[in-house]
């Protein structure tokens, strides 16, 4: 980095590029300088709100000279060109979830990244909300001690959605499982660690999107033979609900968002007398309904800012890396097939 600033390129300036924006202008140790669009009427826009240039052309942004990093806020079928070309123009990248289309096109971001030396992101940023980052806490504590399982859920409905890519497989590459779902993949391997074989189904006999998911159903069994059982749905009637509980050998945590929540049961010995503890986070719940949870989704990109930039000074970090990403639309794709051992 050059001096102790680092600064940014974003690529793509629809509402996450927006969020992005807004979360590198509350930051002292990152500098969004540039941005560029396909509409040049929205990136000119973007750069006026946030005082930073407009590039408009992406070549352009790339071969600039004071741009260390970029961010790729575009939909996904284009993520693997522009990851690439950014990689060997010599920047790191964080690329937002899912990473790619396919595990083909993932493997090909990966690569371009080992060869170019650069470091590459994966936008999973609930890993950065204050219900996950608890978790992992006491996870990471051995308070409920060794993993056993995981159950993990992400729902809402379809009819939510505003912009037609995001149910084109053409562009999001399937349904449930790269939409929301992507991100539970993560959190649940975030936990489960390392997935050698998936065995899923799925469903689309409620919206009738082509070659996209209503609901996809996963197992994943680790090295160890943990298991972990999730579901990312588009048919969830009730309202956003995304949740995972983490099972442990004396104990169990759940995390869950909107409203942001932490509980913790655990015993000193396994079979013992329970206790439970809750974390509420009021702070964030309060700001969640004031600002709307997209407030709650830049605080957790400016913690993802700071991992990134660690990661790439060599510190360690939790940011996901590009073979998280890659490893998460994996099960993705496993999940679409039915069954697969998976070998990366």
């Amino acid at each position: 980095m050059a001096g102790s600033t680092m600064r940014f390129g974003l690529i793509g300036c629809g509402a996450i590029g927006e969020l992005r924006a807004q979360a590198l202008a509350q930051m002292e140790a990152c500098q969004l300088v540039a941005v560029t669009d396909v509409d040049l009427v929205r990136g000119k826009s973007l750069s006026q709100r946030f005082n930073c240039s407009m590039e408009a052309d992406l070549n352009l942004l790339l071969k600039r000279d004071d741009i260390e990093a970029v961010i790729v806020s575009t939909p996904p079928s284009s993520h693997a060109e522009i990851g690439e070309a950014a990689l060997q123009a010599g920047k790191h990248v964080l690329c937002e979830k899912p990473l790619t289309r396919t595990v083909a096109e993932s493997k090909q971001l990966v690569k371009a990244a080992e060869k170019s030396g650069k470091f590459l992101g994966t936008g999973f940023n609930y890993r950065f909300y204050p219900s996950v980052l608890k978790a992992r806490e006491l996870f990471d504590s051995g308070l409920i001690g060794e993993l056993d399982h995981i159950r993990s859920y992400a729902g809402y409905t379809a009819a939510d959605h505003h912009q037609a890519w995001l149910h084109d497989a053409n562009v999001m590459g399937g349904g449930a499982l790269r939409d929301n779902g992507i991100h539970l993949i993560d959190l649940t391997l975030y936990f489960l660690g390392e997935a050698v074989q998936v065995k899923g189904f799925t469903s689309e006999a409620v919206w009738g999107f082509e070659d996209c998911e209503d609901n996809g159903f996963a197992l994943l069994r680790n090295p160890e033979g943990k298991i972990a059982a999730l579901q990312a749905s588009w048919t969830e009637w009730r309202g956003y609900k995304f949740l995972i509980d983490i099972y442990g050998t004396r104990g169990a945590i759940r995390a869950s968002c909107f409203p942001m929540l932490t509980q913790v049961t655990w015993a000193e010995t396994t079979g013992g007398r329970t206790q439970s503890k809750s974390e509420y986070f009021p702070y964030i719940q309060v700001m969640e309904k004031l600002r709307s949870y997209r407030w709650v989704v830049v605080q957790s990109f400016i913690r993802e800012f700071e991992a990134f930039t660690q990661a790439v000074q060599g510190k360690p970090s939790e940011i996901a890396t590009g073979m998280d990403g890659l490893r998460a639309v994996a099960v993705g794709e496993a999940t679409s097939l039915g069954e697969k051992v998976l070998e990366l």
